[in-house]
């Protein structure tokens, strides 16, 4: 495997045969390629354009280049080159230590723990710390762990009825089959028994990830733990469907939920499964999340773990934007703001937007999505509330924004408001989310 890249999300991959000095240096905002793996990267961008762009791919000046967008996560191409892609956080106070890649895969971290039902939320703080380890043997580390509580909790087997000639008296004499066949061979006994099997689809998927994984992973003392678990397979044959063996272990039942955390992981390692289906061969791995969705769950679990006495409701469907007048009068158009917040005092509707704003360009509306504008303006009509709240990521140039006002008023309340709030992972410059409470540091 081939030395890790790093790279933040709206950076630039550029192939380095295009470029002079033949050796070009790396940074977190664009890395250079081999021509083979910068290929090998511009197959998978060109198949998968029309799922969910996550790369853009442009010609300046006859020298190639890929854009990242907003997704981050781990890639591996064809020739073993691994690149990881972290999100573009900015702090407070800006350090020239060499930590950006650290601090940055540090957050990634926190932000994938909060995901619900993921096995991502078995990252604890112990594995947090190290996050200069590359990214896919820290998620290898989690996995492993993972296997280490199901062995001691049993490896799960079951009976298997089986009928066949024995040399010997075993289970059940089948009399109808042992007179057909063993008429010539009283040696013989045509028996019927139970047989206690390992073999069983969820072994044979964990067995598979830890083959795999015995040749991504570098670290000797990982390798040592896969040997040693594959070892404890030994009766598991190999997986030859996976396909199959993934349809026969939905529906498990109570017996497996030990399993069940480690089998998610599974998923995630042989077939990739992040938030997106992704086609084609031009790479090895590739594990991606969109960076939208992991905003999302990180506020939404630092809010409800600041403010327990909060009620925060998600992706509420409780209202449509018309009445169907022509069918019925039904309801059509859902609105799905990201949270529903009840305080002790009012209601306020949020929605996260991760997109860097800019205070200082009035003239570009702040560089603040008019479409987000009138979503933001549909939600306080529907819930008849105040205070309306869009929450982007802190930045160098979005600190503090007075609040915009709508307008008009709704029943009981004067009028409308919406504030955009700078959401820092540092916690020290979190603004008002309410007029009452603020975010503690």
């Amino acid at each position: 495997m081939s030395k890790v890249k790093h790279i933040a999300e709206f950076g630039t991959i550029w192939n380095g045969k295009d470029l002079k000095p033949e050796n070009p240096v790396d940074s977190f905002d664009e890395i250079f390629l081999d021509d083979r793996s910068f290929q090998s990267l511009k197959g998978f961008v060109t198949e998968n354009n029309d799922i969910d762009p996550i790369f853009s791919f442009h010609r300046k000046k006859g020298k190639d280049f890929i854009r990242v967008k907003n997704h981050v996560g781990i890639i591996e191409t064809r020739r073993g080159t691994v690149i990881e892609i972290l999100p573009k956080i900015y702090r407070a106070t800006e350090k020239n230590d060499g930590s950006e890649v650290s601090y940055a895969k540090s957050v990634l971290l926190q932000m994938l723990r909060t995901l619900r039902n993921s096995p991502f939320r078995c990252i604890d703080q112990a594995h947090l710390h190290t996050s200069k380890m590359p990214l896919i043997e820290i998620f290898i580390t989690v996995f492993l762990d993972e296997i280490e509580k199901l062995v001691k909790r049993g490896i799960k087997h079951y009976y298997s009825t089986q009928s066949e000639n024995q040399l010997f008296l075993k289970g059940k004499l089948q009399f109808n089959e042992n007179i057909k066949y063993n008429a010539a061979h009283r040696e013989q006994f045509f028996v019927q028994f139970d047989e206690f099997k390992t073999d069983i689809p969820q072994n044979r998927i964990l067995k598979a990830t830890l083959i795999y994984l015995k040749s991504k992973s570098r670290s000797s003392k990982n390798i040592s733990l896969i040997n040693g678990f594959i070892h404890l397979f030994d009766d598991v044959s190999i997986c030859s469907n996976l396909d199959h063996d993934l349809i026969q272990i939905n529906g498990n039942n109570r017996l497996f939920t030990h399993y069940d955390m480690a089998l998610r992981w599974a998923k995630v390692f042989l077939l990739g499964q992040s938030f997106t289906s992704y086609k084609g061969k031009h790479l090895n791995t590739a594990i991606l999340f969109p960076m939208e969705v992991l905003f999302e769950s990180y506020v939404v679990y630092k809010l409800k773990q600041q403010h327990p006495e909060w009620n925060i409701s998600l992706q509420e469907r409780k209202h449509h934007l018309v009445t169907d007048l022509n069918y019925n009068e039904e309801k059509r158009f859902h609105i799905r703001p990201d949270m529903v917040i009840e305080t002790d005092t009012e209601t306020i509707v949020a929605d996260t937007k991760w997109k860097i704003i800019d205070e200082n360009k009035p003239r570009n509306n702040y560089e603040i999505s008019q479409a987000d504008m009138y979503q933001l303006f549909a939600y306080g009509k529907k819930y008849g509330v105040s205070n309306l709240i869009l929450i982007y990521p802190f930045s160098k140039s979005f600190t503090k924004l007075i609040p915009f006002d709508f307008g008009g008023s709704t029943e009981g309340n004067s009028g409308m408001k919406l504030r955009c709030i700078p959401w820092s992972f540092e916690d020290i410059t979190n603004s008002h989310l309410t007029s009452q409470s603020s975010l503690p540091d």
